[in-house]
């Protein structure tokens, strides 16, 4: 008996001899998720350890397991690629003007430095009703949010600030904006090594309050998701889940002209 359990502690001794302590740096990806996936494709576990230490990963084992978990860590820490989106906006609108002046109904006559005739009002009120497309272009990071801006100016901010509080967005209903604007925000996603790319559209809030603090509110419940090919353009309309939110969000106003948005294309390319 003696015999065997000096051997099982020999061969313990050299076990534990043959496995070495390092520390790989992570650049990239999460470095907890990263140790995760090495523990589940490493083909034995066998004296095997791993552990996430800020952004590194602590690793004992044999010379094997760690020319293994080296070749895996090079496959999965890898700079994110870049995806540009182009965005385009079918907008209709409506602009409308004002004008107010004075013009001689009669001849006018001056004498001794005093004007003489009749006078009448004028006044006129235009509505011009008008479609265009507008693009917006961005570069998001793979996996990572940028932002697109509506309109200039919120026409139903109070609506949507109700809107927010009713479906629990923000906890106070009477908060004071010092500036705002309406945006959607955009977050690519490229599945595996692509084509297909999964883009998320949340229509936003965001700007300053009167307190100077930033706010913003992100109607995360109305996203829009859309899973496309790299290069192919898709219309996917509004916010369908609500229209009535559709209706007062898409709206932008800038100078004298309130404009809605009827339609939403985007075409994403991965950028190499």
């Amino acid at each position: 008996m003696k015999w065997l359990l000096s051997i099982l502690l020999l061969s313990a001794a050299a076990y534990a001899q043959q496995t070495t302590l390092k520390l790989y740096s992570v650049h990239y990806t999460n470095p907890s998720n990263t140790a995760e996936i090495i523990t589940m494709m490493m083909p034995s576990t066998n004296g095997f350890a791993i552990q996430a230490i800020d952004r590194k990963l602590e690793i004992r084992g044999t010379p094997e397991q760690h020319a293994t978990a080296e070749q895996m860590l090079r496959e999965l820490d890898k700079p994110p690629k870049n995806v540009q989106i182009n965005v385009q906006f079918a907008r209709s609108g409506q602009t409308s003007s004002r004008e107010a002046g004075i013009r001689p109904s009669g001849p006018i006559i001056i004498r001794d430095g005093e004007v003489h005739g009749s006078f009448e009002g004028r006044f006129s009120n235009q509505s011009t009703t008008s479609s265009e497309n507008t693009t917006q272009m961005l570069v998001a990071m793979d996996g990572h949010s940028a932002m697109l801006r509506v309109g200039e100016s919120v026409p139903y901010l109070a609506w949507l600030t109700e809107y927010s509080w009713r479906h629990g967005y923000i906890r106070e209903v009477n908060i004071e904006w010092r500036d705002v604007g309406s945006f959607l925000s955009v977050r690519p996603e490229i599945l595996g090594d692509g084509p297909l790319i999964r883009v998320r559209l949340t229509p936003t809030l965001s700007g300053r309050l009167e307190n100077g603090m930033k706010q913003t509110i992100e109607f995360t419940e109305l996203a829009t998701e859309v899973v496309v090919r790299d290069g192919q353009t898709l219309s996917i309309g509004g916010f369908n889940q609500d229209q009535e939110f559709s209706s007062k969000f898409l709206i932008g106003r800038s100078g004298g002209s309130e404009s809605s948005i009827t339609d939403i294309t985007l075409t994403p390319r991965i950028l190499q």
